[in-house]
């Protein structure tokens, strides 16, 4: 695929973001927003932290390729038209687990974000999922996503970072602090099947009657939330996700019941960082099932969380508009 018209491809959702999330009334709408960074500059934050990996990710740089299915529950109509979210249908899925960060040699028995990525599709219509395992990003705009990468980037003379800089920005950008102290609140993950997976980003539904309702999603684990003791991490290594996963899995799929959180009016819809709260009502939309590692290059794809079947519709997140150019320039510097 071309990068350039992945990139183009990646406007269309934004600007049709900004009309549809003006259109529902009653939510927060966004302040005006500043003159954003290029998807280079994204992509160059991530370099400068992490450094340039031949043939890995600028981010999310570790992990492997799963593939199974999507099934969709009776409740899903209720707030989308989308034909892949019709009561009983089954559609197929690719995915990819991974561990957060630019580092293709990131440990996995680190109190880390965990990732997944998924594209669905049945040939008519395609629905494309990037999720973290905690309910926060790290950066309100892509320009602080810039600033906070920035400030951690090694000294090219020490190759340390400085401390000082990153206490100071923290201090004057609280919100970048949020999805830290949440992963260090929580037990280094016992499998990628045992944790929870949140959009972050909120989209907008919209079901055959023509309702709009924001939503954001969370995948739970139906095999329940499992942790490790800092001393059983230490003994699972640096590399023991994928060998976990494949002994689950000769024993049975791994599944996920795919949840939407219901924004209530007033919610804001265009901060990352920052949670709806948890007394928000929830659909159970179907169960994603995961039954096999795959060998499929998903390394020489992305995934586009704009990528939506009609039914569903981008919000008007700045990091959610900006996350298409920035994958693309991603894709065409590893294929190099």
């Amino acid at each position: 695929m071309n990068p350039k018209s992945l990139a183009i491809t990646a406007l269309k959702p934004a600007v049709l973001a900004t009309a549809i999330a003006t259109a529902i009334s009653g939510f927060a709408l966004p302040v005006q927003a500043q003159t954003a960074p290029s998807p280079v500059q994204l992509v160059d934050a991530l370099n400068g932290v992490f450094g340039s990996h031949a043939g890995a990710r600028g981010s999310h740089a570790k992990g492997f390729c799963v593939a199974g299915q999507f099934e969709a529950s009776s409740g899903a109509t209720a707030i989308t038209r989308a034909n892949m979210f019709q009561a009983d249908k089954r559609t197929p899925l690719i995915g990819r687990f991974s561990v957060g960060g630019g580092n293709p040699k990131a440990p996995d028995n680190a109190k880390s974000v965990r990732g997944i990525a998924l594209r669905i599709t049945d040939g008519s219509e395609r629905l494309e999922w990037i999720f973290v395992s905690a309910p926060h990003f790290f950066a309100q705009t892509p320009e602080q996503f810039v600033d906070f990468l920035k400030v951690r980037a090694p000294d090219p003379a020490t190759g340390k970072m400085n401390p000082e800089a990153i206490t100071a920005f923290s201090k004057a950008n609280p919100a970048t602090t949020k999805q830290g102290a949440y992963l260090a609140s929580q037990p280094v993950p016992a499998s990628y099947a045992s944790v929870p997976y949140w959009s972050t980003n909120a989209f907008v539904a919209t079901n055959a009657s023509g309702k709009a309702q924001a939503i954001r999603w969370r995948f739970e684990p139906v095999a329940g939330r499992l942790g490790l003791t800092d001393d059983e991490a230490k003994t699972k290594g640096a590399d023991f996700l994928r060998s976990e996963l494949t002994e689950r899995l000769a024993k049975g799929a791994v599944a996920f019941n795919v949840i939407a959180q219901l924004a209530q009016p007033g919610d804001q819809l265009t901060d990352p960082t920052e949670p709806w709260p948890a007394d928000r009502a929830e659909i159970n939309m179907g169960r994603l099932v995961i039954n096999q590692i795959t060998d499929q290059a998903c390394d020489r794809e992305t995934f586009l969380p704009t990528v939506l079947p009609a039914g569903l519709a981008p919000s008007a997140d700045p990091v959610l508009a900006a996350r298409g150019g920035a994958y693309a320039v991603s894709l065409g510097r590893r294929l190099q």
